[in-house]
């Protein structure tokens, strides 16, 4: 019974748009799989556990987890040094309004493309107090550093830490079946036909510039902070949040840690991949992300602290605030791993048997675009993981090229689409824009759906002229 696969995503979604509780949302998927997958009580809580371990100990999340759990230390080192709030002095001075804070946010995608969780951990650590003082939208933030990390970074096809993975993808599924050209050749060109992420990049720009209505449209509402907790633990969380200034303003103190972490992650994308091309370039294309970026935030986190102790910032002080800063991403933690082990326990379930059934093979030619993007949209938003869709698509669209003689190039670039649905609404955003997932999801999905609608009509176009 693989539509059984479907009642696990289905009850995180529910959960989401109803509470804005993520944690609670994707924990209830997981349990609801596991007691599905095994047919029993004791076995599915046993289950539970399982699934978790399997998201943790594969080697790719390891890296990630420990990037974010690096990164989070390395941003409060920076924070007690100074260097955010010389920063955002010095920085301030010349954005005087909100859309100088997101002007900068596009400006500083230019160094910052080659990971879209680094984009945003960066730029949201180097603007987000920027933001507080001219009392911009934290919401509309949030949705401007969603665009300008994974649908941006889509759109280069360079040197970005999605293209190893993405050509290879298309190298497996194209393998032996007759389709001219090489993967990197089908990659580039096929970025043209990302309809998704070009709507939303399109959006994010009209957004930055005319505002578009940002926060007037919502889908649901979420509870104001007086409703949902106490008042000790709202006076708690205040003093908490609370900027304390413990050194002197130095700019410096975050630009330096900034610069080292772009030089090495650099470096370690061109030495992890030397082996494998002849290039720079390619090397970087070639390149093992995530240890690469993991090799390069630890690094920087030892450089920065030597860096600091010249400056008779204490070790005990380092230390500390390493501890507390790792602290602080705990919950991004808790939902990257629960959104795996759903994924684990949907796949378990039959998920990808289920989008491989016969009613998909009589899909009308000109239909074709359109619908794929749609399944893979939608098993996005399901699943939570555009690399996970893309796995499971790439080889329907593949065949579906073979077999219907719609063009390789556009029918992988609608898989790139599908997949990066997942990505507009993301909590790392909504915690580095300093606002919570709730509000982030309320105000940014109506946008979502005006991009969906907006590569729909050209995928409907597409097909008619294919």
């Amino acid at each position: 019974m693989k539509w059984l696969a479907i009642i696990p995503p289905l009850i995180t979604i529910i959960i989401t748009f109803k509470t804005k509780k993520l944690i609670p949302a994707l924990f209830a998927g997981v349990v609801v799989g596991a007691f599905l997958h095994t047919r029993s009580l004791f076995n599915g809580i046993t289950a539970i556990g399982g699934y978790i371990i399997d998201a943790v100990v594969s080697e790719d999340s390891a890296y990630t987890l420990g990037f974010l759990i690096a990164f989070g230390a390395l941003a409060d080192l920076i924070e007690m040094a100074g260097g955010i709030s010389g920063f955002s002095d010095r920085v301030g001075k010349w954005i005087k309004g909100e859309k100088g804070v997101f002007a900068w946010a596009w400006f500083l995608s230019l160094f910052t493309f080659f990971d879209s969780s680094f984009h945003t951990i960066a730029v949201g650590t180097m603007l987000s107090p920027i933001l507080q003082k001219v009392k911009g939208s934290k919401e509309k933030f949030a949705f401007i550093l969603s665009v300008t990390s994974l649908q941006l970074i889509l759109l280069i096809p360079i040197a970005t830490a999605y293209l190893g993975y993405m050509v290879g993808l298309v190298t497996n599924n194209i393998k032996g079946k007759g389709i001219p050209g090489s993967a990197y050749t089908i990659v580039v060109k096929s970025v043209l036909w990302n309809f998704f992420s070009w709507s939303m990049i399109l959006i994010a720009v009209g957004v930055t510039i005319f505002g578009l209505g940002f926060g007037k449209f919502r889908i649901g509402k979420t509870m104001e902070e007086e409703d949902e907790f106490t008042k000790g633990h709202i006076e708690k969380e205040a003093g908490t949040g609370k900027l304390i200034e413990e050194y002197p303003k130095k700019s410096s103190n975050l630009l330096v840690p900034v610069v080292i972490l772009l030089i090495s992650t650099v470096f370690f994308f061109w030495w992890t991949g030397r082996k494998d091309a002849t290039t720079f370039f390619g090397a970087i294309s070639a390149a093992k992300f995530n240890v690469s970026i993991f090799a390069g935030i630890m690094l920087t986190l030892f450089i920065t602290s030597i860096y600091f102790l010249f400056q008779k910032i204490s070790l005990a002080e380092i230390e500390a605030h390493i501890i507390i800063g790792a602290e602080k991403v705990v919950s991004l933690l808790i939902i990257l791993v629960l959104s795996w082990a759903l994924t684990i326990v949907t796949e378990e379930l039959g998920f990808n048997k289920l989008i491989s059934e016969g009613f998909i093979k009589s899909i009308p030619k000109m239909l074709i675009p359109s619908v794929l993007f749609l399944i893979a949209g939608v098993i996005a938003y399901t699943i939570g993981s555009s690399w996970a869709t893309w796995a499971l698509i790439m080889p329907l669209a593949v065949n579906f090229a073979l077999n219907s003689g719609v063009n390789i190039e556009i029918m992988v670039g609608t898989v790139w689409a599908g997949g990066a649905v997942a990505d507009v609404i993301s909590p790392l955003s909504s915690q580095m824009a300093d606002t919570s997932f709730g509000e982030h999801l309320s105000t940014s999905f109506p946008y979502v759906i005006a991009g969906v609608i907006l590569s729909l009509v050209g995928y409907l176009v597409v097909g008619f002229i294919a």
